[in-house]
């Protein structure tokens, strides 16, 4: 009966959101838009992710984990993935500031803030689950590490898409992505100076 009422509720969140997203997609009167709703979609199955963790683990108080658990976190997994946890935790800073909970106006998830798509197939379930998160995004980006090789080409990858890295092998021309590699490389070099000394 309870998991009834759960999943009504659910449900009608899910129909709120859409309805939401569709009132201030269709405000935009942006006829690309209309053809290619494509973060309409991406948001929308966002959304429906979190209220299924809100619904069926956090609770309406979104309880989360502290940054030390997430720093542990990214410790495991990075020895895992055999990528430098440091910069992982760069990653995530400029990603979410540690907000568990974050979405992008594009539709990216979470910590490390993962496409729907990019995390299902990293095999998890649950982008809003502190560890999952962490574990897929930094599987995915090792993914992109060992197949760009250089730093500036994995981030690229990993912000904007492996197709755009491929095509010029390249950092994509984009202002959003040259401003996230820029910004992660300048902070990881000056952490490695420091470390250095």
């Amino acid at each position: 009966m309870l998991t009834k009422i759960y999943k009504t509720i659910l449900y009608a969140f899910l129909i709120f959101i859409l309805t939401i997203n569709a009132c201030s997609f269709l405000t935009t009167f942006n006829p690309k838009s209309l053809i290619n709703p494509f973060h309409l979609k991406t948001r929308t199955i966002s959304c429906y992710l979190l209220s299924k963790h809100i619904i069926f683990k956090s609770g309406i108080f979104l309880n989360k984990a502290s940054k030390k658990e997430i720093i542990s976190l990214i410790n495991t997994y990075s020895n895992k993935y055999n990528v430098d946890p440091e910069l992982i935790k760069i990653m995530v800073e400029v990603e979410s500031e540690f907000n568990q909970f974050a979405i992008s106006r594009t539709g990216a998830m979470g910590l490390m803030q993962i496409m729907p798509a990019t995390f299902n197939d990293m095999k998890y379930t649950d982008p809003f689950d502190a560890e999952q998160n962490i574990a897929a995004g930094i599987k995915y980006f090792s993914i992109q590490k060992r197949t760009f090789k250089k730093l500036e080409l994995a981030l690229s990858a990993y912000n904007a898409g492996p197709s755009h890295v491929h095509k010029n092998q390249s950092v994509p021309d984009f202002t959003e992505t040259k401003s996230y590699v820029s910004e992660i490389i300048s902070k990881y070099s000056k952490l490695k100076t420091i470390g250095s000394d």
